[in-house]
């Protein structure tokens, strides 16, 4: 992934000054790939987008997109006996799905195993909405069987346009019928007590692209988060931010991730690339290419997660260069071999680009989505990137200047926590790449219509917006998109975890109902959020939003106290007095 750096703390609130960087490592050594960061202005040097038609709204928009039997669910399968074979395999999860819509068929299409976009495009109006017959039988949320060789990795970036998608690839066929025999287990099960928790992994390894991200996307997300939290418009037991900020340990994620607690995981880390000297084989590529790199502690590899316990019932969200898996070609190829004839940076493309690959070889799902997918105490869902990644995806520069936009992602573990399936929560994505795709398609159209020669801001804005589109396009879901935490539905904040907030008048025998708490974490100085414990009497309250506001302003930022005190219309000492019986009811709660 290519990530952007920061400026300095003067910088408004929400802006950066951003070069570009990228999150890929040689697999060997472990360094970056690119020693130095590329100027923004690179952007502007690009193919020219084909326009894009996009399909027509489908299905049931007014009704609960998380119902199947008003959404649908269906497969699309390779064409041939392989499609048969990868069909049969996962039996169980098709009539458990068929169950919950009611008994309604299984709409099954083939589809080609090579496509560009503009054949997919096709391939879906001819096999798929062929408009001779309305919609409402059309499974929106659609599960793709088989290898990005198997079907063409541009049929799945159509469909994810309005439908909900998901891809299950696996080198072994019956790693097929474990997955799904893991969700019908998981879905048929008791469920377990809402709400869960978020935990935020940055591999802290002193590289610049990894630190961009933290400052530009993880610390700024995970404030949004617990805010959202604190005003009780998202359901979390727990949100933690992880990640030794000295020294990387593949460990401390393995510990945070065992436990038999079903929860979203969101990483930030540079994904594995080919060695200096290129890969020596496919095969070896294929096992390691994309796995997560904690710098001088080595590779996280498929191997090794594919027998312990590694998020058992949760969901992964994998920021990394080629963390999902390895395309045929990249969309960056013609950009960056332009930038290296015109010397913005050292090296021919091939150094950026010799992950791809070869002639005669195919394309693949990683193996580190692959071996947590299939293991019996690992995720349902996976959720990262098949080509090089940009920060182009939370750091938009369209505007004239480097904007920080966290929130789609943020909205994606917010959706996930909620209980909503993972197809609508990846939805955030797809949203913000359709909004990128009008908008630029329009730029052209106009340019087209007046004929006047683009000036240096049009280039400049069109490059952006081209990079945003293009990096947007290349994250996808691997698994059923139909999964959802198997948690309770919570609809929100608990009753009893509301928080509550005591008057200064309160005496200090009264305790108050347990509150969202932030405490240490040992790992790292931004904390968790906990919920639980019953409703007590509480006195009459004062103003207890305005309050809590204040409170969860201390809690982040303890320094700013007297600041946050008077925009409060509180004293100092009133509001320190307010933190502290939060804090204690809290950590009472947890006794």
């Amino acid at each position: 992934m290519i990530t952007g750096k920061s400026g300095p703390s003067s910088a408004s609130p929400g802006h950066s000054t951003t070069g570009l960087n990228l999150l890929l490592c040689e697999a060997d050594e472990r360094a970056p790939v690119l020693e130095r960061d590329l100027g923004t202005s690179s952007a502007t040097t690009q193919e020219r987008l084909s326009k894009t038609v996009l399909p027509k709204t489908l299905w049931n928009e007014g009704g609960d997109p998380n119902s199947l039997p008003e959404q649908r669910w269906g497969l699309i399968i390779p064409e041939g006996d392989a499609g048969d074979r990868l069909r049969d395999l996962i039996a169980p999860l098709i009539e458990h799905r068929k169950k919950q819509q009611d008994l309604a068929e299984i709409v099954v299409v083939r589809a080609p195993a090579k496509a560009d976009q503009a054949e997919a495009m096709e391939w879906r109006k001819r096999n798929f909405d062929t408009g001779a017959d309305t919609r409402e039988d059309l499974p929106r949320y659609q599960l793709i069987l088989g290898n990005l060789d198997q079907v063409a990795l541009a049929i799945q970036q159509v469909q994810a346009i309005d439908g909900y998608v998901g891809r299950l690839a696996f080198d072994n066929p019956e790693h097929y019928r474990a997955y799904a025999e893991k969700v019908v287990r998981y879905e048929t099960g008791r469920q377990r007590p809402g709400p869960s928790r978020a935990t935020f992994f940055t591999v802290h390894d002193g590289t610049e692209a990894t630190s961009a991200g933290y400052r530009s996307l993880v610390s700024p997300g995970v404030a949004l988060a617990q805010r959202k939290v604190m005003e009780r418009k998202l359901a979390a037991r727990e949100i933690v931010d992880l990640g030794d900020k000295v020294i990387p340990s593949r460990d401390e994620l393995l510990a945070q991730v065992a436990a038999q607690d079903p929860s979203v995981l969101f990483t930030l880390s540079h994904g594995a690339g080919a060695p200096r000297s290129g890969w020596k084989t496919a095969e070896d590529q294929r096992l390691r290419q994309g796995a997560m790199s904690f710098g001088s502690d080595g590779l996280l590899l498929g191997r090794d997660l594919a027998n312990r316990p590694f998020l058992p019932g949760g969901i992964w969200f994998m920021l990394a260069c080629y963390g999902a898996g390895t395309p045929d070609g990249s969309a960056y190829k013609h950009w960056l071999e332009s930038l290296s004839q015109n010397g913005e940076f050292g090296g021919p493309a091939s150094s950026v680009l010799k992950g791809l690959p070869k002639s005669g070889e195919r394309p693949f799902i990683a193996a580190l989505p692959q071996a947590v997918l299939q293991n019996p105490e690992g995720p349902l869902a996976f959720m990262g990137h098949i080509d090089l990644a940009w920060t182009y995806s939370f750091t938009e520069l369209d505007s004239g200047s480097a904007m920080d936009r966290p929130a789609k992602f943020i909205q994606i573990i917010s959706d996930l926590l909620k209980g909503n399936r993972s197809g609508i929560a990846f939805r955030s994505l797809m949203l913000a790449l359709g909004s990128a795709n009008t908008e630029l398609t329009s730029l052209y159209d106009r340019q087209a219509m007046t004929g006047a020669p683009a000036n240096t801001k049009l280039e400049s804005k069109r490059g952006h917006l081209w990079m945003l589109r293009q990096d947007l396009a290349s994250y996808i879901v691997l698994g059923d998109p139909a999964v959802r935490l198997p948690i309770a539905e919570t609809n929100g904040v608990p009753d009893s975890a509301t928080p509550t907030v005591i008057s200064t008048a309160t005496t200090p025998a009264t305790t108050p109902a347990a509150t969202p708490t932030v405490t240490p974490n040992s790992a790292s100085t931004a904390g968790s959020f906990y919920f639980g414990g019953a409703t007590p009497i509480v006195p009459e309250p004062i103003d207890l939003d305005r309050i809590e506001r204040a409170v969860a302003q201390v809690i982040l930022s303890p320094q700013n106290l007297d600041s946050i005190a008077k925009e409060a219309h509180l004293s100092p000492s009133e509001l320190r007095a307010h933190c502290d019986r939060y804090r204690r009811a809290g950590r009472a709660a947890l006794q």
